[in-house]
Order: structure tokens, then C-alpha cells, then sequence
């Protein structure tokens, strides 16, 4: 920007103060997309929905981001659907996108012939759909948040049930899972997970939320500065279910916020990178 500036100056530096202050060089107002996030601690671990606003916030351009967040510890689709607060809040309000996280290895199921059959994968599909028809009457968007396994052979059955739920619901898969392995290959001394090897470390989410925000904007997001004004949050975290994450007022109470610099940033944006 400075080296712009400088030729502008060289140019003639009335003209470009002429340019500034006319109404077309005005900056124009960001758009915002209101995003509604239905799963359990893969999310709200680390404060996914708060790491996409922040994200978002940070670009010099493209779209702002608005969340709401239902999970709960555990949680399958099924139980979502049945509790009836997310797909209340679905369908009482517009939305652009919406993101389904389904528990653990639960989509696995959905690669095998014979498991496929089984009721815990039946009553996963069947929310799918069921959600995944409600965001369409509300003129949403669906991504389908992929999980991760302890090896290559549960990771690929892992995609393979994503992608068959992706087209049951003609929603968009997002391949975490696979992203996330790929760069535990290249930094074999980065620690990517809780001591659980289940819920992601700060490193892992932002890999997530960089591979979910690219499929919200429609594309990548540049270095930044990101301001966390959120609470980070363990596994475990105690909250209202009935309440989205966003108003559990316990959570987010005495949130110290802190900046996370740029510098950080370049290899985890890179790793959100689509490669399947």
C-alpha cells in the first residue's frame, strides 16, 4: 500500500485526493452472512463459531460472518433434530449458511454395505436430510463438517460416509479430517490434539475454520491479525443446551481478549487448502 500510495503522490497528488473524496472510491460496506452451527465439542472446543467471526473480521474484504451455535458434549444429528432447538432457530430466520457436524465416527457407517443398515447410521442420514431440507427452505446453504480418525483406514471410511451423506443432502463436504492428517505429515512435532488425541488443538481449529470460511466466501483467507474476544473453550465446557453458545452467558463471561499474530497464520491457511 505504501508503494501505491507513493506513485499516486508522483502522479499528481491533487488528482488522487480528488479520487479519494469522490463517492465512487468510497469503501464499500461488507456483506454479512449469518451461519448456523449444529454439532458438539469438535466445535465448541476452541470456540469454533468465534474463530469464523474473527477470521472474517480480519480480511480486508469479502464477507463478514454472523453465527449461531447449537451443541452439545456428544452430541449426535439425531439428538439435535430431536431437541428441536436448532431446527426452531432454522426455521424462524434467514440464514446463508448452515454447518452439520456429526459426532465422532459416526458417519463411518455410511461406507460399509452391512453398517449402513444399523439404526445409529439410518438415524444419521435421516437428520441429514432432515436438516438439509429445512436449509433449504430457508435459502441456506448446507456444509457438511467432516471429523477424523486415529489412521489412514478410519479417516478414508470417514470421508467416504461424508461424501455419501453429501449426496443424500446435495450439501457440500468439508474434508477437515484429511487436512488435518495431511499436516500432521508435514510437522510431525506440532501437537494437533488434546491429550485425548479427539478434540482439536487451537492450531487444528483455525486449520478448520480456514477450510470452512474458503467454502463460505469462496476463497482463501490472507494472514492477518486476529483479534480473540472469546472464550477458548476446554473439552467438558459446561453450558446451556437450550441456549445457543453464543448467549451461554457463564462461557463467555471475564473473557480477557488477546491477539493472535499473523505471523502465525501462513502454513495453517495453506493446509485449508481443497486437495480432494
Amino acid at each position: 500500500m505504501k508503494r501505491l500510495g507513493l506513485l499516486l503522490v508522483l502522479a499528481g497528488a491533487s488528482i488522487a485526493h480528488a479520487a479519494a473524496q469522490s463517492p465512487a472510491n468510497a469503501p464499500t460496506e461488507r456483506p454479512t452472512l449469518r451461519v448456523l452451527l449444529v454439532g458438539n465439542s469438535l466445535i465448541y472446543v476452541n470456540n469454533l463459531p468465534g474463530l469464523l467471526r474473527s477470521l472474517a473480521r480480519a480480511q480486508a474484504d469479502g464477507p463478514l460472518i454472523e453465527t449461531e451455535t447449537y451443541v452439545m458434549p456428544g452430541a449426535e444429528l439425531a439428538q439435535h433434530w430431536k431437541r428441536g432447538a436448532a431446527a426452531k432457530a432454522l426455521q424462524g430466520s434467514h440464514w446463508d449458511v448452515v454447518v452439520l457436524q456429526e459426532r465422532g465416527g459416526v458417519l463411518a457407517c455410511a461406507a460399509s454395505p452391512a453398517q449402513k443398515e444399523e439404526d445409529v447410521c439410518r438415524n444419521s442420514l435421516r437428520a441429514h436430510r432432515q436438516f438439509a431440507d429445512l436449509a433449504e427452505k430457508a435459502g441456506a446453504r448446507v456444509l457438511l463438517l467432516g471429523t477424523w480418525g486415529p489412521d489412514a483406514t478410519w479417516q478414508d471410511n470417514l470421508d467416504r460416509g461424508l461424501r455419501q451423506a453429501a449426496r443424500v443432502t446435495q450439501a457440500v463436504p468439508v474434508f477437515a479430517g484429511h487436512r488435518l492428517r495431511a499436516y500432521q505429515q508435514e510437522h510431525r512435532d506440532v501437537v494437533l490434539f488434546t491429550d485425548d488425541s479427539l478434540h482439536p488443538s487451537l492450531r487444528a481449529s483455525l486449520i478448520v475454520t480456514a477450510a470452512l470460511y474458503r467454502e463460505m466466501a469462496g476463497h482463501g483467507a490472507r494472514a492477518a491479525d486476529l483479534r480473540l474476544d472469546f472464550p477458548l473453550l476446554p473439552p467438558g465446557s459446561r453450558m446451556d443446551d437450550n441456549l445457543p453458545l453464543e448467549r451461554n452467558e457463564a462461557l463467555n463471561a471475564q473473557v480477557r481478549p488477546v491477539t493472535l499474530g499473523a505471523a502465525e497464520l501462513p502454513a495453517l491457511l495453506e493446509a485449508a487448502e481443497p486437495d480432494l
